[in-house]
């Protein structure tokens, strides 16, 4: 212990680590560094160590040598474009496109190398100076020195300009070389598309709006309007696949925006009006294609459908008042079935061509329910036609079709504005299908009720619904009063079948049509009189015959009988029916139709008119009270 206590106590001491490099040191490391990036550019890099540049590039920054290395570097890159640039102005006239390709290429592989072996200078140096990273350098100059150099940039956007104009001509080029190009500039924006839109995109568009402005007016001159629209299709699709193929893809939406301006926006109110092969002659000929194509061209603009639409109504308006002028040659139910055949082109252009467009279907619904209002008598017709679909044997309709018709009248009924109108004769015309029996079926008039009811609201069926509880009633008191007749051991002349109706209900007949009433008729309708008012105190019967009918059992000609069915028929005293010997048919019984026409008289026409105005007069004030 005393030994150890005289021996001096030892240290260990850490040398730092030398912070300054001698000069020549310095030199000689940035001039083997300097020798390998010229290598790199030079692409002959096959023997380098990229570890050994990786250290040396390390230690010169780590001795704060980071400015001299950064800013050789950048001399070296640049000495060694401008030699690059001078290439390329000796190949303007011959495969300029690929050397300038080419030299892209190789200078995007040379960068990535340089970066890799300056990797610590970018991440310590460069970040910490905020300055451009060495391959973003490396691109700023080849930008500045190369692309941009000012008889290259031209020479470039020239060249490129030719070589779309000439595919636009119909020739093949060669896109990978517009493709390369174009992705360069991109590149070159570093993130943007400053370059890019500079030196080729606004040009290229220029180019654009100049070639299409022509071709359109060319267009015009040797083309109808479906040629024409099938053209610019192709135009469209060409430049959005050309975009798409070997420009930048941002060009597509604003290259396709300068063909639908020159080629849809100038010429579409021209395109849409073109005489003998418009819009006009699209619809008269059900073109339904070429309808969809012209649709989804001026959809693609601004104030196309709306010019579509105005012409398209336009000419709706015309055909609707030639239906209506047309009225007077036609019968009512025809003059529906023209106005649905009508309907039923249009709604198919609406689905097929105009994609249902809203405002078509507004356009549509505009024009029929003005020109069908400007006929007085469509309420009438409509009931008419209603009428004649839902009568027994309706020409061999099956009920889906049938239910199909009643649709496509609803649709019609909406139009209408005199609704009430279209109630008073739709009572009419179903009191005669009840009373007569010629209702195809009670489904469908109560389906046909249940449609008006749900567009129009309880009060206006009510009445409607009334009739058919009145034929329900009226067949359970027939049944009691037969049961009546077998129990006071009563027997009439003939088979008597009555239907109490209740007035409110009924469509009101004329005090003055009254029909002469046969002897053994009338004692028959007395004693079904007494029984009914026996049971229902305070009512009062009034016989309304004239929607009655009769079977009337004949003998012609000594042995043949013949069974007619005979409607009433009013008749003055003077009048008499007389047989046409002549008249043969093979059928036993044989039914005497009243009269058909089409529609109301103008006297009953009249009439009609006054008791609807009468109800109006009635009906306004209360509706002034809610």
């Amino acid at each position: 212990m005393a030994a150890s206590k005289g021996k001096k106590e030892t240290k260990m001491r850490i040398r730092a680590f030398p912070m300054s490099m001698e000069e020549k040191y310095v030199d000689d490391i940035w001039r083997l560094l300097r020798n390998a990036i010229i290598e790199i550019l030079n692409k002959n890099n096959s023997g380098l160590s990229f570890e050994e540049l990786y250290r040396n590039a390390y230690t010169m920054v780590l001795h704060k040598h980071g400015d001299r290395l950064y800013t050789g570097c950048k001399n070296v890159i640049a000495e060694h474009l401008k030699k690059v640039c001078q290439e390329l102005r000796n190949s303007v006239d011959n495969n300029f496109l690929s050397t300038l390709n080419r030299a892209w290429t190789d200078h995007q592989t040379a960068m990535t190398m340089i970066r890799d072996i300056l990797m610590y200078m970018d991440r310590v140096y460069v970040h910490g100076k905020n300055l451009d990273a060495i391959y973003n350098m490396g691109l700023i100059l080849f930008r500045d020195l190369v692309a941009r150099s000012g008889h290259i940039r031209d020479y470039l956007c020239r060249t490129l300009l030719q070589l779309v104009q000439r595919e636009r001509q119909g020739e093949v080029v060669d896109r990978g070389a517009v493709k390369n190009a174009c992705h360069m500039l991109m590149n070159l924006s570093l993130g943007g598309r400053s370059v890019y839109e500079e030196d080729f995109e606004h040009p290229f568009l220029e180019q654009s709006a100049e070639f299409y402005q022509f071709e359109g007016q060319k267009y015009l001159k040797e083309n109808d309007s479906s040629t024409y629209i099938k053209k610019v299709e192709g135009r469209l699709n060409e430049e959005a696949e050309r975009a798409t193929h070997y420009l930048d893809g941002s060009t597509e939406k604003r290259i396709v925006r300068v063909v639908e301006e020159q080629l849809i926006e100038k010429h579409m109110k021209t395109v849409i009006e073109m005489e003998n092969s418009g819009l006009v002659s699209m619809l008269r000929n059900a073109k339904i294609d070429d309808l969809a194509r012209m649709y989804s061209m001026m959809n693609r603009v601004r104030g196309g459908v709306e010019l579509m639409c105005e012409c398209m109504g336009a000419y709706l308006k015309s055909q609707g008042k030639a239906l209506v002028n047309d009225d007077d040659g036609k019968t009512g139910i025809s003059f529906i079935q023209s106005v649905i055949a009508l309907k039923d082109t249009y709604e198919q252009i609406l689905e097929k061509s105009f994609d249902s467009n809203r405002q078509f279907k507004q356009a549509i619904n505009n024009e029929f329910e003005s020109f069908l209002n400007i006929n007085l008598r469509a309420p009438e017709y409509l009931s008419l036609y209603i009428d004649d679909k839902l009568k027994k044997g309706s020409k061999g309709l099956s009920d889906q079709e049938i239910e199909l018709l009643l649709e496509k009248t609803m649709v019609l009924f909406r139009y209408l504005q005199d609704k009430d109108v279209f109630e008073k004769y739709y009572k009419q015309h179903l009191a005669k299908r009840l009373l007569l029996g010629k209702s195809s079926s009670n489904e469908m008039e109560n389906n046909m009720i249940f449609k008006l009811k749900s567009e129009c609201g309880c009060q206006f069926t009510s009445k409607l619904e009334g009739m058919f509880k009145d034929m329900s009633v009226s067949e359970s008191v027939m049944d009691k009063f037969k049961k009546h007749l077998d129990n006071s051991a009563t027997s009439l002349s003939i088979d008597l079948n009555i239907r109490v109706l209740t007035a409110g209900f009924w469509p009101s007949q004329s005090s003055s049509n009254q029909c002469n009433i046969p002897t053994e008729i009338s004692s028959c309708y007395s004693t079904f009189q007494s029984f009914y008012l026996g049971h229902h105190n305070g009512r009062k019967l009034v016989l309304q015959a004239q929607l009655g009918s009769a079977d009337l059992l004949a003998t012609f000609f000594g042995s043949r009988k013949v069974c007619l069915c005979q409607h009433c028929f009013l008749m003055a005293p003077s009048d008499e029916f007389t047989i046409n010997d002549h008249f043969t048919s093979k059928l036993v019984r044989v039914k005497i139709q009243t009269v058909s026409t089409k529609g109301e008289s103008e006297p009953e026409r009249k009439d009609t008119r006054q008791k609807i105005d009468d109800d109006r007069k009635h009906e306004y004030p209360s509706r002034c009270l809610h």
